[in-house]
């Protein structure tokens, strides 16, 4: 093969950030052991996990820069909640891609409806994560959800 070819093969493997998957693997690896650990009780066994898991997370970082991926995942393994709904923010902030708007604004509603954030907050982002979700969509569904949610609340 030419090496322009090469290089389609490589960036064809890649995640949406150019991740490569021998970058992602471990991280995907990791992040399991933490949600086996936290599942099993074990504290300890949890703390050190998610230290891993951070530590894995910061290597990346420094690779590939603080791209959504990267920073979701933080977000999604952080213990403390006002820092997860910063990342998610961050996230974004700097994000384009539907997908990955959908998926961080569904973690952040969440979040802000357990923290019970301000109201004008949540509906701002429940109007954009109603927004970009299409009717009859499990996207949808989940905004449906998290509506019915935030009104019980």
């Amino acid at each position: 093969m030419d090496e322009a070819a090469d290089l389609f093969l490589s960036f064809r493997n890649m995640t949406p950030e150019g991740i490569s998957p021998e970058d992602w693997k471990p991280l995907q690896e990791a992040a399991m052991t933490v949600v086996n650990a936290s599942l099993s009780g074990d504290s300890a066994l949890d703390n050190k996990s998610t230290k891993e898991l951070f530590f894995l997370l910061d290597g990346l970082e420094v690779k590939y820069g603080r791209v959504s991926a990267l920073i979701s995942t933080r977000a999604d393994f952080s213990p403390d909640p006002k820092e997860a709904i910063n990342l998610y923010e961050e996230v974004l902030d700097g994000e384009s891609d539907e997908t990955t708007r959908i998926l961080a604004l569904q973690s952040l509603v969440t979040l802000l409806i357990e923290e019970k954030s301000g109201d004008q907050l949540i509906e701002s982002r429940l109007a954009e994560l109603k927004e970009i979700s299409k009717e009859d969509s499990p996207e949808w569904e989940e905004y449906l959800d998290l509506l019915e949610e935030y009104q019980l609340s």
